[in-house]
C-alpha cells in the first residue's frame, strides 16, 4: 500500500505512516499539527491511522472540514488525490515525489571514439610534465593547481587557524617570500595566526600605515622603494634587506577580518602586481572559508537555543488546559497565542473541594524566557494552593510575597482571579493590576472591572480588594491580556479596547470557539500582517 504525504500550505509535506496513530489537528499550539489561521478551531480535526489505511474526522468545528467539496460530520478514509479543507485551509493527499528514473542501455559498444578522450583517474590527477614549456605557463598552471588544492580544502572542516596555516604554506611555494604572516583581529587588537620565515629572533615590524591600508581603507598595497617613503623605512626593514613588501586585507562582503603580509629580499626579484592580485585572491578565498564558519557556528548555536525554546514550549504548552470542563450551567473557553515561542501569559482553571473553581488569567512582565519560567511557577503555585480555602483577595496577597521572593524585584504579573460557585452562580473575583475584565449582563452596556490593587510582586505586602456579582443566564465574562488591545498595525496604531468592546458586543450571542475565531480574524485584519510583538490571551466564561 502506497503511503500518503499530507501536503499542507506552507509546510514539509507530512507522511501518513507508521504505526497506528493519531494527528491532531487545528489553531491551538497543542495540536500535533498546528495551524495559526483564524478560520480553524482549536481543536479542530483529527487524522487516524489504523492499520496503513489513513482517516479524517471533524472535532465539531465551528467552520467545518470538507473532503472533496462535501462537508463531514463523521470519519471518512482518505486516498490519494483527496482535497480537504479545514475552514479556509486546503490540503491536499498525495503520494512522495519521486525523480526520473534511471535505466541502464543494453548498449555494450566502446566508450572510447575519435572525439573522445580517455584518461585513468590516476594519470588525471597527477602533476603532468611540463618542464618543456614556457616558464609562465608552468607558473600559471602551479596557481591553478595551487587553487584547486585551497579550494578542496575550503570544503572540509578544518579550523580557521590551520586553514590559514595552509595558505600561507601556498603561497610560500607560489611566491617564495622571505617572511609572510597572517593576523586576525578581535576586540583586543591583532594576533598572529600563522607566520613562516627564517629562524631569527628578530619580528616581522610591520609599519602602521600598512595595516591602516588594510583594516581601515581595505586596500592591497605593494610597496618596492622603501627608501623614498619613511613612514616604511623602519630600521629592522633597512637592515634586513628587504626591497619589496605587500599587504592585503583578509575581507569578505565588505568585513575585514584581519591581513595578510608577505615581504622578499635578493636575490628574488620584487614582487609585481600579479603577485599581488594573487595573494589577494587567496586571501579572499580563505577569508569567504572563515565567514562561513562563522556563520555556520553562529547557525548551530541558534538551532541549540531553538530547540531548548521549543522544548520549553512543549513543556509549557503542557502546563496550560487542554479541553474546558464541563461545569452544569456553564460555557468555559481559554486560549493562549504567544508572539515567540515561549508565553509569558498564564490562564487555567481548576476545581476545588468545596465545589467551587478557580479561574486565573495572568501576564508577566518582559517577553522570553524569564517570563515563561515564571509563568510557570505561578502556574505550579496555583495548582498546589488550589486545595487551600483563600478568598481571591488573600489569594493575591499571598501570591504577591511568594513571587516577590523568587524574583529580582524587576519582574511582575498583572493577574485576574476569580472564585466561582456553579450552584448559586456567584462570582468574587479580585484584579491585581491587569486590564479591565469585560462583564455582559442582560440588555445594559458592558462593564469593566477595574482593578483592586497592585500587580503581583510589585509591592509585596499590600492588600488586594475583591467584588462579587452574581452570574445570571446569559452573561458572559471575558478576560483578556494586553497583547490583544495593544496589537498595532503598520502605522503602529492600536487595537484598543473600544474596537474589543465594539466586536465583543456585536458576537456576544456567539458560542465561545466562534467568538475567539471572530476577534482572531479581526485582529489580523486590522494588524495586516504586521507582527504580533506580545501573547494574545483570552479566558471566557458564560452562563447558560
Amino acid at each position: 500500500m502506497k503511503t500518503l504525504v499530507l501536503h499542507i500550505p506552507g509546510r514539509t509535506p507530512l507522511p501518513l505512516e507508521g504505526e497506528d496513530r493519531i494527528w491532531t489537528l487545528g489553531r491551538s499550539s497543542q495540536n500535533d499539527i498546528a495551524i495559526p489561521d483564524a478560520s480553524l478551531s482549536r481543536h479542530h480535526a483529527r487524522i487516524s491511522l489504523k492499520g496503513g489505511v489513513p482517516s479524517i474526522e471533524d472535532l465539531g468545528s465551528l467552520n467545518g472540514t470538507t473532503l472533496n467539496g462535501e462537508r463531514i460530520a463523521v470519519p471518512h478514509l482518505l486516498r490519494e488525490g483527496d482535497e480537504v479543507q479545514l475552514g479556509q485551509v486546503p490540503l491536499r493527499l498525495g503520494t512522495p515525489t519521486q525523480g526520473p528514473r534511471v535505466r541502464i542501455s543494453p548498449n555494450t559498444g566502446d566508450s572510447s571514439s575519435a572525439g573522445s578522450i580517455v584518461l585513468p583517474l590516476e594519470r588525471l590527477r597527477a602533476a603532468p610534465d611540463r618542464r618543456s614549456e614556457a616558464p609562465e605557463t608552468l607558473h600559471l598552471r602551479a596557481v591553478i593547481r595551487e587553487i584547486q588544492a585551497l579550494s578542496l580544502e575550503l570544503l572540509e572542516d578544518s579550523p580557521p587557524e590551520q586553514l590559514l596555516a595552509d595558505l600561507l604554506d601556498r603561497l610560500w611555494t607560489l611566491l617564495k617570500p622571505w617572511r609572510a604572516a597572517v593576523l586576525l583581529q578581535d576586540r583586543t587588537g591583532l594576533h598572529t595566526v600563522a607566520s613562516r620565515g627564517p629562524e631569527i629572533d628578530e619580528p616581522i615590524l610591520l609599519a602602521r600605515c600598512l595595516v591602516d591600508a588594510a583594516l581601515e581603507r581595505k586596500e592591497s598595497v605593494l610597496f618596492n622603494d622603501f627608501g623614498e617613503d619613511l613612514g616604511l623605512a623602519t630600521p629592522s626593514l633597512m637592515q634586513s634587506g628587504v626591497t619589496s613588501a605587500m599587504v592585503t586585507p583578509l575581507e569578505h562582503q565588505g568585513v575585514v577580518k584581519g591581513l595578510l603580509y608577505l615581504d622578499s629580499r635578493p636575490p628574488r626579484k620584487p614582487f609585481d602586481e600579479e603577485d599581488l592580485r594573487l595573494a589577494s585572491t587567496f586571501a579572499h578565498l580563505a577569508t569567504a572559508k572563515l565567514e562561513q564558519a562563522r556563520m555556520r557556528e553562529e547557525a548551530m548555536a541558534r538551532k541549540k537555543v531553538d530547540q531548548e525554546l521549543d522544548l520549553a514550549r512543549h513543556i509549557q504548552q503542557g502546563l496550560l488546559p487542554g479541553f474546558p470542563p464541563d461545569i452544569p450551567g456553564f460555557e468555559l473557553y481559554g486560549n493562549n497565542l504567544p508572539s515567540r515561542q515561549v508565553s509569558g501569559d498564564l490562564f487555567g482553571w481548576w476545581p476545588r473541594g468545596d465545589g467551587k473553581w478557580l479561574f486565573c488569567l495572568a501576564d508577566v512582565s518582559g517577553k522570553g524566557l524569564g517570563p515563561g519560567l515564571l509563568m510557570a511557577s505561578l502556574q505550579a503555585t496555583l495548582e498546589a494552593w488550589t486545595e487551600r480555602d483563600l478568598c481571591t483577595s488573600e489569594l493575591a496577597f499571598q501570591l504577591s510575597r511568594n513571587l516577590a521572593r523568587n524574583t529580582d524585584g524587576r519582574r511582575f504579573v498583572t493577574a485576574f482571579l476569580a472564585l466561582l460557585d456553579p450552584a448559586t452562580g456567584t462570582l468574587t473575583y479580585t484584579n491585581a493590576g491587569h486590564n479591565p475584565a469585560l462583564l455582559l449582563h442582560g440588555v445594559e452596556p458592558i462593564q469593566t472591572l477595574e482593578a483592586q490593587g497592585l500587580p503581583l510582586a510589585m509591592l509585596p505586602g499590600q492588600p488586594y480588594g475583591e467584588a462579587t456579582l452574581s452570574l445570571a443566564p446569559g452573561d458572559l465574562l471575558l478576560v483578556y491580556t494586553d497583547g490583544i488591545t495593544e496589537a498595532a498595525n503598520a502605522a503602529d496604531e492600536e487595537f484598543g479596547t473600544e474596537a474589543l468592546i465594539a466586536l465583543v458586543g456585536a458576537h456576544r450571542h456567539a458560542s465561545l470557539p466562534a467568538l475567539d475565531a471572530a476577534l482572531l480574524g479581526e485582529l489580523d485584519r486590522f494588524t495586516a500582517g504586521a507582527p504580533y510583538l506580545d501573547d494574545r490571551t483570552l479566558l471566557m466564561l458564560r452562563r447558560t
